[in-house]
């Protein structure tokens, strides 16, 4: 029994590292937007403000390549708290999400394809705000890569 409980603890410290993960969310999660000096994704999204939760996806993509999928969902009052009271007709959204696609080589190329927040009520409805490659530089500054207005939801829905 104790035998069993050691190798329950190897496989969820691995899982933990990362090092169960498909090859392709590895490479995502090492890449290094600065250069080979620079933090890699993985860290600097775990030094974002207001971070709550990260999920990493993976599946095929075009023309061979493997589509990476990070979710990250941030405290809507504590990712950016200099954040003006929203506009009437808005509320403040109840949860956030940045969601970045990358796609990733057989070679181990990272490339940016997509950005876009979410933010959804208290019912679950959401409004999508697409962002451009501008929030990794929002990472690697640890600003929050989710803009005030992205924050809010249309009290209508």
């Amino acid at each position: 029994m104790m035998r069993y409980a050691g190798l329950a603890g190897v496989v969820l410290a691995l899982s933990l590292a990362g090092c169960l993960a498909p090859a392709a969310q590895v490479t995502a999660r090492n890449w290094r937007p600065m250069g080979a000096g620079g933090l890699n994704l993985g860290q600097l999204v775990a030094v974002s403000p207001g971070l709550r939760e990260v999920t990493w996806e993976s599946y095929d993509g075009p023309a061979g390549d493997t589509v990476v999928r990070l979710a990250v969902e941030y405290d809507p009052l504590r990712t950016a708290p200099g954040c003006p009271v929203p506009a009437a007709g808005s509320v403040r959204a109840s949860r956030a999400f940045l969601l970045l696609t990358l796609s990733v080589a057989g070679s181990g190329t990272v490339d940016f394809v997509s950005a876009e927040a979410r933010a959804y009520n208290a019912a679950g409805a959401y409004a999508s705000t697409p962002l451009d490659i501008g929030v990794i530089a929002d990472l690697t500054t640890r600003v929050s890569p989710l803009p005030c207005a992205a924050l809010a939801v249309p009290a209508s829905l």
